[in-house]
């Protein structure tokens, strides 16, 4: 009887071992899940910067910073893109410098920039 009662004790420890290794592995998953979707909610740049180009006329030229920053927007941060925009137009030259959301692609401002 007394070796039942010490095989019944080892398989509880090796299954508590397993439960907890299992718990363990659930975790780290979870967290790396959470982490690997949390980056995926910000949208392409690329996309992002087609669709400001089409605001404006005669682009000459663009740009998008692959990262996004934090940007201060009257009392919100706001993760954003930010980017510039350069046109022409009777042959005056105009840059401009934008932020867009990073997550909606909504342009939160729009700065022209002086020489």
């Amino acid at each position: 009887m007394t070796l039942m009662g010490v095989d019944s004790v080892m398989l509880n420890k090796k299954n508590l071992f397993i439960i907890i290794f299992i718990l363990l592995a659930s975790i780290v998953g979870v967290s790396f899940a959470f982490n690997s979707r949390k980056n995926q909610q910000h949208l392409n740049p690329e996309k992002v910067i087609k669709e400001v180009r089409t605001y404006f006329m005669n682009v000459v030229g663009s740009y998008i910073l692959n990262e996004t920053i934090h940007y201060n927007h009257g009392d919100k941060v706001l993760v954003v893109y930010q980017g510039g925009i350069t046109t022409q137009h009777n042959g005056n030259i105009t840059y401009y410098d934008f932020f867009a959301d990073a997550s909606t692609g909504e342009i939160i401002d729009i700065i022209e920039c002086t020489k």
